[in-house]
């Protein structure tokens, strides 16, 4: 015997079988075997060898070819339709070349005529079960590159359950994953209905699976589950003939369970079954390992890829937004004067024609202005004034104000918010126009599809930021356009329906609260808003004041003096005698056309067309008040403020800044 054979000896010694109607034949290899160290059970006929089959696993069968009853052949048929894997050797006195082909034909290994030497049969059954060994590495082998030739879930698990049925004889087999809830839960299985597979979920240490789960290593169980004092207090949900249940584990942390049951075939599992399903569960641990690697691993990519379109989106508005400012603080100056000279003209006795036109003059440099204003708000020169405040409180107040339009539209919003949504730095009225402009978009997305819509709107808190979902069941944004959505002026809308600013304002807003706006394409198809912002530092939720201060800016008081200025609430004065005011302005249209409105009110104007040239004038004379371009050259609108604070700290308190970016000044 060779060393490997005698390794076999003990427990896990290769167990054999010998079927023959001679009482002396199977006595004799009954010695000669267990002399080698082999585990032999005899069976008389091929009936009760088959009874012997279903309740124990066998590596060779030494079966005589001419018996009573049922004959060799049919023996091996019915023994190979229970375990197909044993190795069969024949063993016959009335051999045959027919019946030698006939018996390799139905899986014989090898064919000995009577009488045996006993040295031939104990190498039949060393090479017997080397082919065995060699067969055993050969499925591991196709075993692995099977499972290891996919990383998609779904079909990985398809394979796995599939693989568990071969190697291990099965019947069925299922899947089980720990999820995030550290329960079991059924990913896939070849016998259970879909409903059973939702609605099954274990903890740890629950039901056979569980309990298995906090073992090592595979648990063989034969016959009833209640009777097994492993499993004391489990029920049986379904009569089970045999099962193996594996552990999956890697590096010692569990990944599953996987089970395989024999419900129709009779065989019990023996200890060379629960050695396969240890090794086909260390492989399948690792697929399962690999699988979730490359999960994590494409999600961090996606994540990098993310963050790689959001750097460059913002570098592309922040360049935008640059160019976008400076046009506009050109374009203010001009509809300055043109809006101003409308509003004189009106004040004119006109013909009806002429009129008509300053009436179309002005309410086209109207819209100029408004488009130029939606520009400036993209561009975000100016601050949101940030206090803490609820997004949810934030959203349902714009619901109510577009409640008319969506309900005229046949729109049905659904709201998911999270009732213990953190607060968040933010500008209520910024953030408002922010949820406007989307459920606007939505409205008319859905409505110009088929009329009518379902807007879902749901908020929740993910990692340190609150996260607002804005999903619509319109004809989605198409993939070409869903990097340019934000861009300004792009618009899909008809020509006269959209100017395509909206979502550029929303995006600026958005990014100067230091969060993300983005879009994807939902699983209906429809549009899908994402809206991310950082949650406010637990340690300025009590510090926020949540109010404006009590006192008045200088502007304030301006506009309040300005209401009670001469002319202000009736007919102006021809001659202006009223107080006298200096405007510091480097425009000459614009600085033409306030000295015409202001007389026009009574007001005295003196002019300046820089700082410099604005300040000596008011270190020589006196004047009331004093409107300047925050923007002068030489002398900038903040340098002549704190200048005046300290000559002329009453005038510094009557001066009214005109900014043609429309941002207030922080002064």
């Amino acid at each position: 015997m060779s060393a490997e054979t005698r390794l076999l000896a003990g427990p896990n010694a290769a167990s054999i079988l010998v079927i023959d109607d001679e009482p002396q034949v199977r006595t004799v290899f009954e010695e000669a075997l267990t002399g080698q160290g082999y585990s032999v059970e005899l069976a008389e006929d091929g009936t009760q060898a088959i009874e012997k089959v279903e309740g124990k696993r066998f590596d060779v069968v030494i079966c005589d070819l001419k018996m009573p009853g049922i004959d060799g052949l049919e023996t091996i048929r019915r023994i190979q339709a229970i375990h197909r894997d044993i190795q069969f050797i024949v063993i016959t006195a009335h051999g045959t070349f027919e019946s030698a082909i006939e018996s390799l034909r139905v899986g014989a290994f090898d064919f000995l005529q009577k009488p045996v030497v006993l040295k031939d049969l104990l190498f039949s059954v060393g090479k017997a079960l080397e082919r065995r060994d060699l067969l055993e590495r050969l499925a591991l082998y196709e075993l692995s590159r099977t499972i290891f030739s996919t990383l998609e879930p779904d079909l990985l698990y398809g394979r796995i359950v599939k693989a568990a049925i071969d190697v291990l004889g099965a019947d069925d087999a299922s899947l089980m994953l720990l999820d995030e809830n550290r329960e079991l839960s059924i990913a896939i299985s070849t016998s259970l209905q879909q409903e059973i597979l939702a609605a099954t979920h274990l903890a740890i240490g629950e039901r056979v699976a569980g309990r298995v789960a906090q073992q090592p290593e595979p648990a063989v169980i034969n016959d009833d589950v209640t009777g097994d004092e492993r499993f004391a207090g489990v029920r049986a949900l379904r009569s089970i003939k045999a099962a193996i249940v594996c552990p999956l584990t890697m590096r010692g942390e569990l990944l599953g369970v996987l089970n395989v049951n024999r419900v129709k075939k009779t065989a019990r599992y023996g200890e060379r079954d629960r050695q396969s399903a240890m090794i086909l569960s260390s492989l399948v641990a690792l697929a399962l390992g690999n699988a979730r690697l490359h999960k994590e691993l494409q999600a961090r990519l996606q994540q990098i890829s993310d963050t790689q379109e959001e750097v460059i989106q913002n570098e592309k508005m922040v360049a935008l937004g640059s160019l976008l400012s400076g046009v506009a603080h050109e374009l203010n100056n001009p509809l300055c004067a043109v809006l101003g000279y409308a509003q004189l003209m009106h004040q004119e006795e006109l013909e009806p024609k002429l009129r008509k036109g300053v009436e179309v003059i002005t309410r086209e440099a109207d819209r100029a202005a408004t488009i130029v204003s939606d520009l400036l708000r993209f561009a975000r020169r100016e601050r949101p004034e940030k206090r803490s405040l609820g997004l949810s409180g934030v959203l349902l107040k714009t619901l109510e104000r577009k409640a008319y339009d969506l309900k005229s539209s046949r729109v049905e919003v659904r709201t998911m918010l999270d009732p213990e949504l953190p607060l968040v730095l933010g500008d209520f009225h910024q953030l408002q126009l922010v949820f406007m402009n989307l459920i606007t978009n939505a409205q008319q997305a859905m409505f110009d599809h088929r009329g009518s819509g379902t807007l879902t709107i749901s908020g929740v808190h993910r990692n340190g930021r609150v996260v607002l979902t804005f999903a619509d069941d319109g004809p989605g944004v198409a993939t070409e356009n869903a990097r340019r959505v934000f861009d300004p002026f792009f618009t899909t809308k008809a020509v006269g329906k959209g100017r395509g600013l909206g979502l550029s304002v929303c995006f600026a807003i958005v990014r100067d609260h230091g969060g993300v706006i983005r879009v994807s394409r939902g699983a209906g198809g429809g549009a899908v808003f994402t809206v991310e912002l950082p949650v406010i530092p637990a340690e300025l939720v009590h510090s926020e004041t949540g109010g404006a201060s009590a006192g008045g800016s200088a502007v304030d008081e301006e506009r309040a003096a300005a209401a009670a200025a001469p002319g202000a609430a009736g007919g102006a004065p021809l001659v202006p005698t009223g107080p006298r005011i200096l405007i510091a302005e480097s425009e000459p249209h614009v600085l033409d056309v306030l000295v015409e409105l202001l007389g026009s009110l009574g007001y005295r104007a003196d002019t300046a067309e820089t700082g410099e040239s604005a300040l000596a004038k008011l270190r020589s004379q006196d004047y009331e008040a004093l409107i300047a371009d925050f923007e002068m050259p030489r002398l900038e609108g903040r340098s002549l403020l704190d200048i005046l604070r300290s000559e002329r700290p009453k005038l510094a308190r009557r001066i009214l800044f005109l900014a043609s970016d429309a941002a207030r000044p922080q002064l």
